[in-house]
This record gives structure tokens, sequence and C-alpha cells, in this order.
């Protein structure tokens, strides 16, 4: 009588069910590390930023009106003395600057160890849209560009920048 002996082990679905097990754990554990959360939460701040600036754009070039007035431009007022903030506003009296005359939309909190460490061309800085262009007032300034440079509180090499030039163009690194 001839014995057949048959080999034990696993079928090829089970070997991809536990890689992705694995996986998923792995997964898990490297992003509730805490060096992995302040990674994630200077990127999200970063990228925040300039989906705020270009929504300041957009309602420049939209010319939202803000109780039946459109004002003369739409803008984001930075501070280092508000290193966690930063406001969104409508320039009511066209001087492409955030003061007392002007509509506060939104103040926006940047998240939690997270802070604006430089402002260029300097601070405080004003970042404004005039419609319909719409054009881009920089501190007054339309012929300059600018950087706003974020950090982690506790690692200040760690940083992310968002540039608006002249034209416009907001981009990060």
């Amino acid at each position: 009588m001839k014995k057949t002996f048959y080999l034990k082990g696993f079928t090829l679905v089970e070997l991809l069910v536990s890689i992705v097990i694995i996986g998923i754990l792995t997964t898990a554990v490297v992003a509730s590390s805490p060096v992995a959360k302040q990674g994630f939460a200077i990127m999200r701040s970063s990228q925040g930023l300039a989906q705020d600036i270009r929504r300041a754009q957009i309602k420049a070039t939209a010319m939202k009106e803000i109780d039946g007035v459109s004002p003369k431009g739409y803008g984001i007022y930075f501070t280092t003395n508000a290193s966690t903030s930063y406001i969104l506003f409508a320039d009511q009296d066209g001087d492409y600057e955030y003061n007392e005359g002007d509509t506060l939309i939104e103040t926006i909190n940047l998240e939690i160890d997270v802070k604006i460490s430089t402002l260029l061309p300097g601070s405080p800085l004003h970042i404004v849209f005039e419609p319909p262009n719409p054009t881009v007032w920089i501190n007054s300034s339309s012929s300059s560009s600018s950087t706003i440079t974020l950090h982690l509180e506790d690692n200040e090499t760690k940083i992310r920048e968002i540039f608006v030039n002249k034209s416009g163009l907001i981009t990060t690194q």
C-alpha cells in the first residue's frame, strides 16, 4: 500500500490576511507616536493656512458682499505676538491692512504645539486680495512676496513654509 504525504502550510489567502493585519497594527502604532502626531499637526496647520489664504483670494475674486456692501478686499492678518492664530478679514476702508474699520470674519487657531515663527517681509503681516482680479497687497505693497514659517513648539527645526508671491500664487514646503 502506497502512503501519500500532504504538506501542511498556509494558503495564499491566510498569508495575505496575516500581512494585512500586521500592516494595520504597524500603521496604528507608528501613527499614534508623539513624533508622528506633531509631524501631522504641522502639516495640517500649513495646509489649512494655505487654504485660508486661498479662501480670502476666492472671496475677493467673487466680490463677496458683507451686509450688502462690497469690501475693498479680503485678507489674512498675522503677527508674531499672536503666534498661535491669525485673522481672516474684509478690508472695508481700502488701506490693505487689518484695523478697526475692517470686518473680522474669523480668528483661526493653529493646531496645538504649532506656532508662527517668522513672517516675511515682517510682523505684522497683512496679505490682502483686492477685487476683481485680484491684486495682491502684502503689507500695503503690490510688488513684494511673503513667507510665513510655522514650527513646532518643542522642535524649532521642524518647520513648514507658506509662500505667497505678488501674482497670488500660494505654495507650501
